[in-house]
């Protein structure tokens, strides 16, 4: 029994201190103790010190001309860690005025690439992206960026450069101001660094040498055990098995990261290395790296193996976002029901536990400590594109070597190929996701899949939604994301299987009654957004016909406009499962109705309520019992005063307050909350001074004020926000800034004040722990 108790203490000491988490450990215990992962650390990195002090220093000393810096290197090696890594130092960062990261894939147009480096510069600086931006020509593009850049210090990362004249079609938009400006590639390709026509360094990235080999192995492996120290039994078979990997990291790491999960017991480790010995004999290293990825996959639990293959859907440098992946693997039936789990928290740890595997990279973690988003390395898509293909698991189309007759049950479209598609039929066919954002998609295309079950169109030219779409019915998802399309049809309505429809940043604001008949629905999302003049984002999002509380499975709704109309407010407290729900279009009278539905849903977790204009009131105070497990809450409306309920949600993570009108202080009100990470209060206060005491926000890290026309002062007392990271003041013109705003036991820097869109803006530069 002893035994028993110290293994779950063990296991929820890594869990994050949230009821919530508690009870899913609670009704999933079976499968936490029979796999139990955390995420990688992306910080475990090693030798990469010496060239990352060297890259710095040509980056930031020597020739004032533009100079570009080359990091060659055989895939694997760790060229954009490297990179990432250099472009992400405080040196660099404050040695530039701007900076802009690009992925080049292989098959990039000029166009493309140039969109990318613009796009990144404006979201640097938080500006809007322009209407008509994806469908700027590259001369128009050029302009915009020579423009921007002119007399600027800036550094522009190409990563991943497999073309020798990349830089020879995009040079003209950086100019050359004389000021110190950068331009780096990665790139396996020697040939990339000669075919540059300014002044460059070169560096080669080598494998890694044997000691740092062995201390990354280590750290991977015996992860799990004091310090990464390799038990003296293994050390033999252990350096047997490195020496194999070349000193390539990403080698080393999966195999590290395997054998973490076997025991420590020379048998297991032998029968490992036998393996390897005959897959690793070839001297390729590509060849060795592929047999040694292939293992990995092989080890892999059966439920994950699906998984894992279906990540070849994607194009190269795909950036796979959390919730997209999760969708997906959830509709094609890869994730097995978990008890005390909804199907999305179960495939989220089918994600976790693929990253711990380092099968996936990890390219953003939220506020949150959860991935955001993810990729796959090159070389691992290669290996699984072809593995998907031997198996019949998935193909992708992008080229003419197809026979008519194969069997194929998920497919994925990368480039347009509409004069193949015009003259075949997929009988067989389930899934079929598209990512030719230029293809053509007419009325025959869709004739020639009547039994698929997953259709993703994003970002396809779609102007109106095609009738064929109708006859569909076996469908369980639909996406429609970014298309063009305006409305849907009454025969929506035909879909009746149909689990998930994103309607998201489509030209879509009215369902019809069709809707209502899809009863399996649990997934219903539509929204956009526009900015004001006063920079605050406005959503806009879908009406609904009444009726929608018929729809008991929904668990995502958003967002639904109700206009004000009561009748459709209490529908939601129908929708019992509801997880996420968005309601714009509030009025005063909507508040009674709004309370009474709210208490209803017990397992609501992420709540968006916005009124039906900026000085319209809420009366929320008669929501005696509100869902106790909600962690994301956006309310965006005026507030006769804060309700008492907000300050009782213990587990509340992120707080959003706009427009409320406040007169009585909310930092000071909302400081017992345990577990908020980001607070934004955003022309939500009319007093002179906020306070905050010692002990106050244990856990935040962000702290947004804007707007906050009136406030004079802000009193943070020792000890209170420990965590802080991040502060942004803007549109405070009354603000002064003093020693208060800088004394927690957090520690903050320095004190910088910057340009951005907004008038005012200062940024605290927070030291790190």
């Amino acid at each position: 029994m002893s035994l028993a108790i110290v293994a779950i203490d063990s296991l929820l000491s890594k869990k994050d201190r949230h009821v919530r988490e508690w009870k899913r450990v609670h009704g999933s215990l079976s499968f936490e103790m029979e796999s139990n992962s955390s995420l990688k650390d992306e910080a475990d990195v090693v030798g990469i010190e010496n060239p990352k002090s060297l890259l710095i220093s040509w980056l930031t000393e020597g020739e004032q001309n533009l100079t570009a810096i080359c990091v060659v290197g055989t895939g694997g090696v760790g060229k954009t860690t490297l990179a990432k890594k250099v472009y992400d130092s405080q040196a660099v960062k404050k040695y530039f005025d701007c900076r802009a990261w690009i992925t080049v894939s292989k098959s990039f147009t000029t166009a493309e690439l140039l969109r990318s480096a613009l796009k990144d510069l404006m979201e640097e600086t938080k500006e809007s992206i322009p209407e008509g931006f994806e469908t700027m020509g590259e001369v128009q593009v050029v302009n915009k960026l020579k423009e921007r850049l002119q007399e600027k210090r800036y550094v522009v990362v190409f990563d991943d450069v497999w073309s020798t004249n990349a830089w020879e079609v995009m040079k003209f938009a950086f100019p050359d101001c004389c000021c110190g400006s950068r331009v780096v590639f990665t790139t396996r390709i020697s040939d990339v660094a000669a075919s540059i026509d300014i002044f460059s360094h070169v560096y080669h990235l080598q494998p890694l040498p044997e000691e740092e080999t062995w201390k990354l192995f280590c750290m991977k492996a015996f992860r799990r055990e004091k310090k990464g120290v390799c038990p003296k039994e293994l050390e033999s078979m252990s350096r047997s098995l490195l020496k194999k990997c070349g000193g390539l990291p990403l080698a080393i790491v999966v195999i590290g990261s395997l054998l973490s999960k076997k025991d420590k017991h020379v048998l297991e480790w032998k029968r490992v290395h036998d393996s390897l010995s005959f897959e690793m004999e070839s001297n390729s290293s590509l060849k060795s790296l592929e047999r040694i990825l292939l293992l990995s996959y092989h080890d892999l639990p059966y439920h994950l193996k699906c998984c894992f293959l279906y990540l070849s859907v994607f194009p190269e440098d795909y950036l796979i976002k959390r919730m997209k992946i999760i969708r997906l693997w959830v509709v094609e039936r890869f994730v097995e029901e978990r008890r005390g789990l909804t199907m999305e928290e179960a495939a989220e740890q089918y994600l976790n536990e693929l990253v711990s595997r380092s099968m996936i990279q990890v390219v953003q973690i939220d506020d949150f400590n959860t991935v955001s988003t993810c990729r796959v390395h090159d070389v691992m898509r290669e290996i699984i594109q072809l593995k998907s293909r031997n198996e019949s698991f998935l193909v992708i189309l992008n080229d003419k070597r197809m026979s008519v007759d194969e069997k194929i049950r998920r497919m994925a479209i990368h480039d347009s190929c509409e004069e193949l598609l015009l003259d075949m039929r997929f009988a067989s066919l389930r899934s079929l996701l598209v990512f030719a954002p230029s293809i053509s998609l007419g009325k025959a295309f869709f004739k020639g899949f009547r039994l698929l079950t997953l259709l993703e169109l994003d970002g396809t030219p779609l102007y109106k939604f095609p009738l064929e779409l109708s006859e569909m019915i076996q469908l369980r998802y639909l996406s429609l994301r970014w298309t063009k399309i305006g409305e849907l049809p009454e025969s929506i309505g035909k879909l009746k299987n149909l689990e998930i429809l994103d309607l998201k940043f489509t030209m879509i604001s009215t369902l019809p009654q069709g809707i209502l008949k899809l009863k399996h629905l649990f997934q219903l999302r539509g929204y956009t957004f526009s900015f004001s003049p006063s920079n605050f984002p406005i959503t806009h999002g879908m009406s609904l016909p009444v009726g929608i509380g018929g729809l008991t499975r929904l668990q995502k709704l958003g967002n639904v406009e109700v206009n004000g109309n009561g009748d459709m407010v209490r529908e939601f407290g129908k929708l019992t499962e509801l997880r996420r729900l968005g309601i714009l279009g509030l009025t005063r009278e909507n508040g009674m109705d709004l309370c009474y539905s709210l208490e209803k849903l017990k397992h609501l977790s992420a709540l968006y309520m916005v009124s039906i204009s900026n000085t319209e009131p809420l009366h929320l105070d008669s929501l005696s019992t509100p869902p106790q497990f909600i962690q994301h809450l956006y309310l965006k409306c005026r507030l006769p005063n804060l309700p008492k309920w907000v300050a009782s949600l213990n587990y509340l993570a992120k707080l959003v307050l706009q427009y409320s009108n406040l007169n009585d202080d909310p930092l000071k009100a909302l400081q017992g909350l345990p577990n908020l990470v980001v607070l934004e209060l955003r022309d939500a206060y009319e007093g002179k001074e906020l306070c905050c005491d010692d002990g106050g926000y244990p856990r935040l890290k962000k702290f947004g004020l804007i707007m906050l026309r009136q406030l004079k002062s802000i009193r943070v007392e020792q000890g209170a926000m420990p965590e802080l990271r991040e502060l942004g003041i803007a549109f405070c013109e009354k603000l002064e800034m003093n020693d208060h705003m800088v004394k927690t036991s957090g520690g903050f820097n320095t004190l910088q004040p910057s340009k951005s869109s907004f008038d005012m803006v200062y940024a605290l530069s927070l030291g790190s722990k």
